[in-house]
């Protein structure tokens, strides 16, 4: 009898089918997703393959489009000379001969229009000029009655000392030297200043604006007949004519604005340091003249009378500067400093004031007013300023 184990049991029905589909799905599976991948290559070649259908096309059109474009370009493309039969070759046209009249026309017309705006300009630094020339001449005029005036207060001055007694005449001998030297200052100023005088001249200039006449651009472009070498030479004469017309301008802006400065270099710079020995003299002699008068009372008219000198001195300058539109600039103590107009002689701490306040004007500052109203500063203002320690 044989041994079942030796024997095994074949598979019934049902083992049999899970076992096929096993192994089909093991089989079949990758099949499948090659076979997938197979057919997206194929969609993509299909489309490769139908743009290069398309390009082919569009390559036939455009090759159509030139042919018909060649056949039109060669309808309209002129024939060389050897193929036209019995005709003669024809020459080309000849330049036309330059229109000179014309060209001159045009060129005059412009440089009309240049003169005028230059002449506009000289004009106008002309009478810039001449509004300073006439500033000039007051000026002149008014330190010539200024000096006049002084010398008759400093020479009665002089008198009254001679009339004190020794005592007096030695105390106050400095302070009226100071005031001779004040007479001194104005008369040397007519005297001796050049600027001054030259201030009162008429204005010239050395020449006049050039424009070129009609026979100078004839001769210039005689003989001519190249556009391009006629512009050059325009353009070449044309510079070297606006460039001493410019220097004319120049030289009359220069002018002016030379004799105002010099107008106002007189001013600040002569005239106001005359008046600010006078205040100064003013103000070291007023106490020194107020112990006199105690101390000798019958002297006091004639000591009061001496010491008036300085306030008609300094009225005599205020009074021409103000007929010159030069004024006092409007400082006062309590103010805040305008760095644009006034200068820190010195600082002081004040706790009663705020930083940057004035205390004291110790040099007065002047403005010039012109016709327009404009003030312009002439000298800045020297003040003590207010610094408090935070």
């Amino acid at each position: 009898m044989n041994d079942p184990a030796e024997n095994p049991r074949l598979p019934d029905d049902a083992n049999a089918e899970e076992v096929t589909k096993a192994f089909q799905s093991f089989v079949m599976e990758p099949i499948q997703k090659v076979s997938l991948k197979i057919d997206g290559f194929e969609a993509e070649l299909e489309k490769c393959v139908n743009k290069v259908n398309r390009l082919e096309e569009r390559v036939n059109e455009l090759e159509a489009k030139f042919e018909e474009i060649y056949r039109h370009l060669k309808k309209v493309e002129p024939k060389p000379p050897s193929e036209v039969a019995g005709r003669e070759a024809v020459a080309p046209p000849k330049e036309a001969a330059l229109d000179i009249n014309g060209i001159i026309a045009q060129v005059k017309a412009e440089e009309q229009k240049r003169l005028s705006e230059d002449q506009q300009a000289i004009e106008q630094c002309l009478e810039n000029a001449g509004y300073w020339l006439e500033h000039g001449k007051r000026l002149n005029l008014k330190i010539k009655e200024a000096a006049a005036s002084t010398d008759e207060v400093i020479a009665n001055s002089n008198q009254i000392l001679e009339t004190l007694p020794e005592e007096l005449n030695k105390e106050l001998g400095s302070s009226q030297q100071g005031l001779n030297i004040i007479g001194r200052m104005l008369q040397r100023l007519i005297d001796q200043d050049g600027r001054l005088k030259s201030l009162a001249e008429e204005i010239e200039l050395a020449d006049k604006l050039h424009e070129l006449g009609e026979d100078e651009w004839m001769n210039l472009l005689e003989g001519e007949t190249d556009p391009k070498s006629a512009q050059k030479k325009i353009n070449k004469k044309l510079d070297l004519t606006r460039r001493s017309n410019y220097k004319l301008v120049s030289q009359a802006g220069e002018l002016a604005d030379k004799r105002q400065k010099t107008w106002l270099d007189v001013v600040g710079k002569q005239v106001l340091p005359i008046l600010d020995g006078i205040i100064d003299g003013k103000h070291h002699t007023s106490a020194l003249v107020n112990d006199l008068m105690t101390q000798h009372q019958d002297a006091e008219p004639k000591l009061q009378a001496w010491f008036n000198t300085y306030v008609a001195l300094s009225n005599a300058l205020v009074t021409m500067l103000k007929d010159l539109d030069v004024h006092r600039m409007a400082v006062e103590p309590g103010m805040m400093i305008d760095f644009e107009r006034h200068e820190p002689s010195s600082v002081e701490a004040d706790p009663s004031m705020e930083n940057e306040q004035i205390k004291e004007i110790s040099r007065d500052g002047y403005e010039y007013v012109n016709h327009n109203g404009d003030r312009q500063t002439l000298r800045v203002a020297r003040v003590v300023a207010i610094r408090n320690n935070d």
